[in-house]
């Protein structure tokens, strides 16, 4: 293999002796000064986070909007939002020193969409803390002993939304490679750190076979759907259908047939997990599919009962649903990425169902049972500790995915004004997809805010918002709220012009 350095050295050979001397002169210099550096820097003590920090933010302060460049920016972002409002919206941008300098019915409440995760979002960061991870728990009354495990073998959830039937078989395989043959009992489902309906019932119920409107359940598993793989066969057989992972829970009728060129394939909710099948696939043709399942603690139950049963274990009893004992020993202790990690997925995709199981953990870590009215209570106390505004806050859901939220934009503007003025606040700027880039923000054109803006989208069939953070030209990184309701025009064009006129002050 080629060497550069090496390649470079033979270079030099072919050069004369005064230019090399003279080379060498110069490097010799160059490292005579650095060690000069580098040993009046020996003995010196670490520099301390807080001045870490401080040197940091020893950047120019950006200047203070004077009274015309904010007259100025309200002409601006008045005009770029005209031909998108209606009746009903609420805008707001606040400065870098936390000051409101642009305002429009900032304390009218409206439907919020997916911006509502911002509140859920902060919340957990400052609650749990950036670094909180969950786990899941394997356990039973005793070890296994010659292979045998005498009662139950326990799956104790505490909310996890990144919990994959991966990481199940990893367990199952961890019981085996130690020597597990047989359970004298049932797999028991412990999904006793939450409660309440899987489903809010808020939610519009024409959407309940659709990926984003998933059960809540502390015993979460590939964010409570199941993935049904369709494989066109011989044209006019019927395709095959394959459902990952493998559970008795999940029932279908009827089927897809191969077809010559048609693809409309259909599957729809019958009842509780049972899928009706329909339409065409064409001919060496694979399609995925994930819909939800429901009665989480029953359907995982049977995926790791059918887990242990393919791996070699025998289980006396089929799966139940039971409080663990106190005295349980750990035999499996699954711990998720850091909630930092879970906060930027929830951020980057709009994660509803991220954002729903985050909501009731808040409950959960004020000790309280894990019900959404008890992780809504969190929140609002939380807004509350931080003097963050509520005016006409109204939250059913943690993920905005309710039509019945309503919150205004100087709640959520406060919301990112507030992070960014406390030590943490560089966490949920970075969480949050950069537009134009990443994210649910991939598609929107910015120009001059491209590369300065990092923000979180919302969208129901009624309602668009945009809130997030802008590094402006001249005046720092502000923060702003922007929702409209029963828009007559294109909102998420109305966003884009608002932010890039705004970046360029």
């Amino acid at each position: 293999m080629k060497n550069s350095v090496r390649y470079k050295r033979r270079s030099k050979r072919s050069r004369g002796a005064k230019r090399s001397l003279a080379l060498i002169v110069l490097l010799g210099a160059i490292a005579l000064a650095i060690w000069s550096i580098v040993r009046g820097l020996v003995g010196q003590p670490p520099i301390a986070p807080s001045m870490q920090r401080a040197i940091v933010r020893s950047t120019p302060a950006p200047a203070l909007w004077t009274p015309a460049q904010i007259a100025t920016l309200h002409r601006a972002l008045d005009d770029a939002f005209a031909p998108a409002l209606s009746a009903r919206y609420s805008l707001v941008v606040i400065d870098a020193t936390g000051r409101v300098i642009y305002a429009e019915r900032e304390r009218s409440p409206v439907t919020p969409a997916s911006v509502q995760k911002l509140i859920v979002a902060d919340a957990a960061l400052n609650l749990l803390g950036p670094d909180y991870h969950f786990h899941t728990l394997m356990a039973a009354t005793h070890a296994p002993d010659a292979g045998r495990l005498d009662g139950n073998l326990w799956l104790v959830g505490s909310g996890d939304p990144s919990l994959r039937s991966d990481d199940l078989r990893s367990g199952v395989r961890l019981l085996t490679r130690a020597g597990l043959r047989r359970i004298d009992g049932a797999v028991a489902i412990d999904p006793g750190v939450m409660s309440g309906p899987e489903i809010n019932p808020y939610w519009d119920p024409s959407d309940a076979n659709e990926d984003f409107q998933v059960p809540t359940s502390a015993v979460s598993l590939d964010d409570d759907t199941a993935e049904f793989r369709v494989y066109g066969g011989a044209p006019g057989q019927p395709a095959r259908v394959a459902i990952v992972p493998a559970s008795r829970d999940v029932r279908v009728t009827g089927a897809v047939r191969t077809s010559t060129s048609f693809d409309s394939v259909v599957i729809l909710p019958q009842g509780t997990n049972v899928f009706a099948l329909g339409g065409d696939i064409p001919a060496d043709t694979e399609e995925k599919f994930w819909l939800p399942v429901h009665d989480m603690p029953v359907y995982v139950g049977d995926v790791i009962g059918r887990m242990l049963h393919q791996a070699g274990v025998t289980l006396s009893r089929p799966p139940q649903v039971s409080r663990a004992p106190l005295d349980t020993i750990v035999l499996w202790d699954h711990r998720s990425a850091a909630l930092r990690k879970l906060v930027g997925h929830m951020l980057f995709v709009s994660d509803n169902h991220y954002a729903e199981q985050l909501m009731r953990t808040l409950a959960v870590d004020a000790g309280e049972a894990g019900t959404d009215a008890n992780g809504l209570t969190a929140e609002r106390a939380f807004l509350r500790s931080r003097g963050i505004p509520t005016d006409g806050l109204r939250s059913v859901d943690g993920s905005g995915l309710a039509q019945a939220n309503r919150v205004c934009a100087l709640t959520l503007a406060r919301i990112l004004s507030d992070a960014e003025l406390r030590d943490h606040g560089a966490e949920l700027y970075l969480l949050l997809p950069a537009g134009g880039r990443d994210g649910t923000l991939t598609h929107y054109d910015f120009t001059t805010a491209l590369g300065r803006v990092r923000a979180k989208t919302g969208h129901l069939s009624d309602a668009s918002s945009l809130a997030g953070y802008v590094n402006t030209m001249h005046h720092g990184r502000v923060a702003f709220a922007f929702m409209i309701n029963d828009s007559p025009g294109d909102p998420d064009s109305a966003f884009v012009g608002a932010v890039d006129r705004l970046a360029a002050f």
